[in-house]
């Protein structure tokens, strides 16, 4: 038995294309390391139901576990955590696409260093609340007291659970973590999207959580070098110039790669350099 576990997330609401997609790049880039995999079919109805998925992995070593369609992809991971004893989980949500060959053994050569708690393939520092009451140049001052009267309710119930810029923490879209770990982790219900938002980036999140227990996050790029997080904006990653050290990509660096040079210029600051949206226009 491996000490590696790879959980991949399949959504049946998610159709099957984004699963074909993520097992060509599978096949394509070896992991570089032993691991097992565990395919999460979530909101199938039975074995009938997952027959065209399980016919794209009859090449493939694997086991699977159907589990409701409660919650979003965390509240699936924990699930995963507890049925799936492996010392780690490489957790791999329904649209990653994996950019390199040797993938696995790059986050693993990271998570099992003395110290460190939480490995990911991307990482940010995006405060959520960040931008409800920027400075937009109104030309009527009553103008603006309107929009800040608007949004100060919300921002203010934000604030309680979220952090401003810079809010480190590893996206939950591709990471790694220590089977034992992660199920230390506070979690709470995790049946909603701003439950889910919290535990990924709220103040209590699990990387954290993981700070809290004296261990590191890290985030790993292609190449294979880890960063710490305070070097995370120049790690050429999720929302940076090319993204062309991504070593895992998902949906939301892809809508990046499409988008025009001023979107992903606004983007990239915001993320990276401040949440002050005086500039910034959603």
């Amino acid at each position: 038995m491996s000490e590696i576990g790879v959980v991949h997330l399949v959504r049946k609401k998610n159709g099957i294309a984004p699963f074909q997609t993520f097992i060509e790049s599978y096949l394509k880039n070896p992991a570089g390391i032993d691991h097992e995999l565990l395919i999460l079919y979530k909101g199938f109805s039975g074995t009938t139901d997952i027959a065209t998925h399980e016919e794209l992995l009859r090449d493939i070593p694997h086991s699977f576990l159907m589990i409701t369609d409660i919650g979003l992809d965390l509240r699936a991971y924990f699930v995963a955590a507890e049925k799936f004893n492996t010392k780690y989980l490489c957790f791999l949500n329904s649209f990653s696409i994996i950019l390199d060959k040797d993938w696995l053994l790059k986050l693993y050569q990271h998570i099992s260093c003395p110290g460190v708690g939480l490995v990911g393939a991307t990482g940010s520092y995006l405060g959520i609340y960040g931008g409800l009451t920027g400075r937009r140049k109104y030309k009527s001052y009553f103008r603006h007291l309107l929009r800040v009267s608007y949004h100060f309710p919300r921002r203010f119930l934000l604030s309680l659970q979220f952090c401003p810029y810079p809010n480190y923490h590893i996206r939950t879209t591709g990471f790694m973590i220590m089977r034992d770990t992660m199920l230390k982790i506070r979690r709470g219900m995790l049946l909603t999207k701003i439950q889910s938002h919290m535990l990924e980036s709220g103040k209590y999140s699990i990387t954290k959580q993981i700070e809290w227990m004296g261990l590191r996050p890290i985030v790993v790029d292609k190449n294979g070098e880890g960063y710490e997080k305070n070097k995370w904006g120049i790690s050429n990653t999720f929302w940076q110039g090319t993204q062309a050290n991504l070593l895992i990509s998902d949906n939301q660096t892809r809508t990046y790669d499409v988008k025009d040079s001023d979107w992903k210029h606004k983007r990239e600051i915001f993320t990276w350099v401040s949440n002050e949206s005086e500039f910034f226009e959603k």
